[in-house]
């Protein structure tokens, strides 16, 4: 058996009407009934489903996850939700700073203070890091970005987050980066982590984003040396998202 994987769903703005969402649920009651022993499965639905999500996981082994936070658990903030929400309705993960979020303007600056807020809520915050080109400039982007965090939070807060590599320049494009590659921006990350405390930057764990399929799972989700997968469009497809799961924890 490999070690235990981390394999999460990100539903983003999807599932548009009360229909699509039931059909959703009832396929995942049959997908994912077996999984295996060492997966955890997160599922993260829009905001709106999010309490019909956690009734329908609530005596299964699936996590449910939220896709965004705010960094303020009240107040006059229209639009936003509350990470004690999230923790209210029994959400458990939260993705921070994906790449689609940094794309309409969110900085590294806001990324922290959500990261702060949901580990006040018991949250497990799923931090996203990536640049739009390959090279040198995704090297210093993702440094600014991991730096950003381990210069802001405690050696405590640091054992308790996850980071997602997403190579936003293949993202969409067909293209899925080399296995080393991955490797290569995996070890970078906790390198990063490292020079702030040895022990973490050595365990901290490493999600592989970007394209991930039942058939390349393997390579990036294992081979790479990720602790798991952040899955975009092959999670809408329960069955699809539940042999992705398999596969990796082969």
């Amino acid at each position: 058996m490999s070690e235990q994987k981390l394999i999460v769903g990100n539903i983003k703005m999807n599932m548009e009407t009360l229909a699509m969402r039931e059909d959703y649920l009832a396929q995942a009651e049959d997908a994912f009934a077996n999984l295996p022993s060492n997966a955890t499965l997160v599922v993260c639905p829009p905001t709106v489903y999010m309490e019909r999500f956690a009734q329908a996981f609530a005596t299964s082994s699936v996590a449910l996850g939220a896709q965004d936070c705010f960094w303020e658990f009240h107040g006059a903030f229209t639009g936003e939700t509350s990470p004690k929400t999230l923790d209210d309705i029994g959400v458990e993960y939260v993705i921070i700073g994906h790449s689609e979020r940094r794309a309409l303007g969110e900085s590294d600056h806001a990324v922290v203070r959500k990261c702060q807020t949901a580990l006040r809520a018991q949250l497990t915050p799923i931090i996203c890091v990536g640049y739009t080109q390959h090279g040198e400039e995704e090297i210093a982007g993702v440094r600014r970005s991991v730096e950003a965090l381990t210069n802001a939070l405690s050696k405590e807060q640091l054992q308790q987050i996850i980071f997602a590599y997403e190579p936003v320049w293949a993202i969409g494009s067909g293209k899925v980066p080399t296995t080393d590659d991955i490797q290569t921006m995996i070890l970078f990350i906790r390198q990063i982590v490292g020079k702030h405390d040895a022990t973490i930057g050595a365990q901290i764990p490493v999600l592989y984003g970007g394209s991930v399929s039942p058939e390349n799972v393997v390579d990036v989700g294992v081979r790479s040396g990720a602790q798991g997968v952040l899955v975009g469009g092959a999670s809408l497809q329960p069955e699809t998202f539940a042999r992705i799961a398999h596969n990796i924890c082969q």
